[in-house]
């Protein structure tokens, strides 16, 4: 019924809610599996070819002329380091939200076991180790955190905040000897972020806070340390993907705090409010 429901969603907004491509455009993924590798240069060679120029979470959040590409992903994906080429052949640099507990080299099997049943990942793909962070990030790409193992933080007492966010951070920096500045908060609905949080997340030193709600592409944050993405998914042929980045739906998502084009995490998670 829920998968039904998001279908007609999705259609409706396909339909009556359509604008252009904008200007400033924020995307994010997940893994990048060998199969859908070519997919993803294809994104990538596409929205080049169409004059945007990628930018920092920072320099994408203070705004800017002509066309600028956020292009972010989130977890702890090894196919991350293998796209390295990709991203260099194409002259583009990205943000990656790193979870910080299970990197290959340090993590337990059973640790990295129970972080991939909470991303409901079933795919081959492996976790970076931290070597492999390190050339990403020496590479010219901006490291930020996504927690340390993805818990849903609106279901944490305030207690566990400094060990899921503040030792993530704290640790990425160690690893790659630089700040990290920049957040991106597991399963990206509004439900999933409270405003205590967004409270801590600056006072820890967090500058730019990214979500993961679809449909504000065309909505300029009220708030500057937000940033609204809307995940690109390899999945879907280009042209589709291009139709929902043009979805113009904020009533929707500043209402149900949830995402336009849907995502197959969150039909799993209850609602919290």
């Amino acid at each position: 019924m829920k998968t039904v429901a998001l279908h007609m969603i999705r259609k409706f907004h396909l339909e009556f809610f359509q604008k252009h491509l904008p200007d400033d455009l924020a995307i994010y993924f997940h893994e990048l599996e060998d199969w859908n590798m070519p997919r993803f240069e294809e994104a990538i060679a596409h929205l080049v070819r169409e004059g945007y120029r990628t930018a920092s979470p920072r320099a994408f959040a203070a705004g800017g002329r002509g066309k600028r590409l956020f292009i972010s992903f989130d977890d702890n994906y090894q196919s991350w380091h293998r796209a390295l080429p990709v991203l260099e052949r194409h002259g583009v640099t990205c943000t990656f939200y790193v979870n910080s507990g299970v990197f290959r080299d340090m993590a337990s099997p059973s640790a990295i076991h129970d972080y991939r049943d909470r991303i409901a990942y079933r795919g081959s793909d492996r976790t970076l180790s931290r070597a492999e962070l390190r050339e990403i990030s020496a590479a010219g790409h901006t490291i930020g955190c996504h927690t340390h193992t993805h818990p849903m933080l609106s279901r944490l007492d305030r207690r566990h905040w400094d060990a899921e966010i503040l030792h993530s951070k704290t640790y990425l920096e160690g690893l790659i000897g630089k700040q990290v500045r920049d957040f991106s908060f597991p399963y990206g609905m509004r439900r999933h972020f409270s405003p205590a949080l967004r409270d801590y997340c600056e006072a820890v030193g967090f500058k730019t806070i990214a979500s993961g709600i679809s449909g504000l592409q065309h909505a300029p944050s009220r708030d500057p340390l937000s940033l609204h993405r809307t995940e690109w998914k390899l999945a879907l042929p280009l042209e589709e993907n291009l139709a929902h980045m043009r979805i113009h739906a904020p009533f929707y998502g500043n209402m149900m705090g949830r995402s336009v084009i849907g995502s197959g995490q969150w039909l799993a998670v209850p609602m919290v409010w």
